[in-house]
């Protein structure tokens, strides 16, 4: 009977051991999988805010040149009083054609073109790094969840058996890193 009581000491014990090595193993794969998402939505915010801010400084672009064209038109219509009459035309022929244009696209888009632009580009950064937040805050409940596993009693003799170790938490130590990009620097560019 004591040979028994022996044996499924035992077994549980090693029972004991094989399930917390599984835990700590599965914890893990969590905590590194909550990490390579977090990884994806940084490439995907360093990829995206360029390739948002390239469509934008375009549209941009597009609505400046025209905006400065009539402009241009205008202003040498206006100051052109000693131009003969066919020149005076011509002028504001261009004028007329560039307004017209300009008419076109105000009809075409009601809310200035460049104004949806930037605010789409606005509301895509700001819902990346919410994203990025949010996946920072679950990565750090993560590796807080496997590393108070690994730390209690009797956890913490089976985890130093087979070498397992804490894993560090995601914390912003650089200052530059707790900034937002500088968008207004990638329009300079």
């Amino acid at each position: 009977m004591t040979m028994f009581i022996i044996i499924g000491v035992v077994a549980l014990f090693l029972l004991y051991i094989i399930i917390t090595y599984n835990n700590v193993k599965k914890g893990a794969v969590k905590v590194e999988q909550s990490f390579s998402n977090m990884d994806v939505l940084l490439q995907n915010r360093a990829d995206e805010i360029v390739n948002l801010i390239s469509t934008t400084k375009s549209a941009v672009e597009n609505e400046k040149e025209l905006l400065e064209e009539v402009t241009a038109l205008r202003s040498q219509v206006n100051r052109n009083s000693t131009k003969n009459v066919e020149d005076k035309l011509a002028d504001s022929q261009r004028l007329e054609g560039s307004v017209n244009t300009l008419l076109g696209r105000l009809e075409a888009y009601p809310d200035i073109k460049f104004t949806s632009q930037y605010n789409h580009l606005q509301n895509r950064i700001t819902n990346i790094e919410e994203n990025i937040q949010a996946q920072r805050r679950t990565f750090n409940a993560r590796v807080a969840d496997f590393n108070a596993y690994l730390v209690t009693f009797p956890r913490n003799i089976i985890a130093s058996i087979f070498n397992f170790s804490q894993k560090p938490s995601f914390e912003v130590t650089d200052q530059s890193k707790k900034e937002n990009p500088d968008v207004s620097a990638m329009f300079e560019e």
